[in-house]
């Protein structure tokens, strides 16, 4: 494994102590000098001759004359805190890996005007990319790394998620999701600055598991990245109806896949996903854009829409608009974001997107519904109505 010195840092000792300063740019970005230690001092010298990890293992063993498996290990434990501490810091980060992330064959998709990079063989492709592959990246792409898991025991920093399923960890210009439940990609880490996401897998051999896991840790990357330019996933299955793209959202066991599956048998209408839509603005106004991202529905196409409007379901007795208070739809509409809310800059970022497609001219409607026919007629109806 190899590591890259970023630009823009020094070293300059104040007062006998030696300290890692940035300087042009990374004080425009209020990047932070590090006092470095002596034994930060002999691997950063290292550094200046070497980023190669193997290498800079061993002469440190050297140097301490670490003979012993437990002095060897003890030591590998200081350098991987050292090479954490400058990743965090932005002073440094890890090369591409050879076999896969120097290649020139790596995969570019593109989902609603942004791009991912995949930089690793196409045997780790899962097929939803497929229909989502360009010859071209846009302007703005996140560009995904495998590298090999190396665990490094509690992490520092702000905890911004914990749950049963994944810990979001936040250290300085660096995310760090931590997937507690995966066999495979273990951990993902996103360099804000770079734009880079580095998948941290302990197994490759089980290729459809892998396939899937990376499939599945590519989309936390890509979706952070996508709020930055506007784009907002949304829980919620659609339907194309009238050239337009309808949204129906509801927390679980509301009924949005029974609901879009009447629409589809009594009115011969088109999918366009079936558990996530991607939302953005064009000129004004709201587009869903297709995702290969699509829960265990199956449903999926490339392909975008003006967005006709969105549907709250709930389930009732019999079929009923429910009143919603002109402040509940942006609100409505930003609880069914899939969360980046980790932040109040994030909850700010969503509710902001969430009044502009609240306030623009499409159809939000509360519907309370049997699972019967009469649901899809009833909500048809309005929709007709609305349009015309």
């Amino acid at each position: 494994m190899k590591y890259k010195l970023k630009s823009n840092f020094t070293t300059e000792v104040i007062e006998g102590d030696t300290y890692i300063l940035p300087y042009g740019q990374n004080i425009a970005m209020q990047k932070r000098g590090v006092k470095l230690n002596s034994t930060g001092e002999y691997l950063w010298d290292l550094l200046q001759r070497t980023t190669d990890y193997d290498d800079i293992y061993e002469s440190f063993c050297r140097y301490y004359e670490a003979y012993s498996s437990e002095e060897k290990e003890q030591l590998k434990n200081d350098l991987d805190a050292f090479f954490t501490n400058m990743e965090t810091m932005g002073i440094l980060r890890k090369e591409q890996i050879e076999t896969e992330a120097q290649t020139e064959n790596f995969l570019m998709v593109e989902i609603g005007g942004l791009g991912l990079r995949l930089c690793f063989s196409k045997k780790h492709l899962h097929p939803y990319f497929n229909d989502f592959l360009v010859e071209e990246l846009p302007n703005h792409s996140v560009s995904v790394y495998l590298e090999p898991f190396q665990s490094k025991g509690l992490k520092d920093g702000t905890i911004l998620i914990r749950t049963e399923e994944m810990l979001i960890i936040q250290r300085e210009r660096m995310l760090i999701f931590d997937y507690k439940l995966n066999e495979i990609v273990k951990e993902l880490s996103y360099d804000m600055d770079e734009k880079i996401a580095y998948l941290h897998m302990t197994d490759l051999a089980n290729e459809d598991k892998a396939k899937e896991e990376i499939f599945l840790s590519a989309r936390s990357a890509f979706l952070y990245y996508a709020t930055k330019h506007h784009r907002f996933a949304m829980h919620s299955a659609s339907i194309v109806y009238k050239g337009k793209a309808w949204l129906f959202s509801g927390y679980s066991g509301a009924g949005k896949s029974t609901h879009t599956g009447l629409w589809k048998k009594l009115f011969d209408v088109k999918d366009l996903n079936g558990d996530l839509n991607l939302l953005g603005m064009e000129e004004g106004k709201p587009i869903v854009y297709g995702m290969p991202w699509c829960g265990t529905s199956e449903i999926y196409k490339n392909e975008s829409y003006p967005l006709g409007g969105i549907v709250f379901l709930s389930q009732g007795p019999s079929e009923e608009f429910l009143p919603m208070e002109n402040s509940e739809r942006a609100l409505n509409i930003m609880q069914r974001f899939v969360s980046v809310d980790w932040t109040k800059e994030g909850l700010e970022r969503s509710l902001e997107f969430a009044k502009q497609i609240a306030s623009s001219k499409v159809g939000i409607w509360s519907l309370r519904c049997t699972k019967n026919d009469s649901a899809a007629e009833f909500m048809k109806k309005e929709i007709d109505k609305w349009e015309s």
